[in-house]
């Protein structure tokens, strides 16, 4: 994005933060935490399919160190 797209977007965010109450800016936050953390996994499993191959198998300790080592990497 255009860097005046982005502060034009930022005063929007900020203006609408203002306008909410503490606990719409909770629910909100609930919300916002959910689709980062889906986010986090959808960019793990389109890096999986593309760098492990049909038969790779993980133990749940290394399925999480490769998922906690590429949101480091981000």
């Amino acid at each position: 994005m255009k860097s005046k797209t982005i502060g034009f977007i930022k005063i929007k965010m900020y203006s609408l933060i203002e306008k909410m109450s503490d606990v719409e800016l909770e629910k909100a936050w609930e919300y916002l935490q959910t689709l980062h953390y889906d986010s986090i996994i959808m960019t793990a499993i389109q890096k999986s399919k593309t760098s492990h191959r049909p038969g790779d198998i993980f133990t749940r300790e290394e399925a999480l160190q490769i998922l906690y080592f590429d949101k480091e990497d981000s």
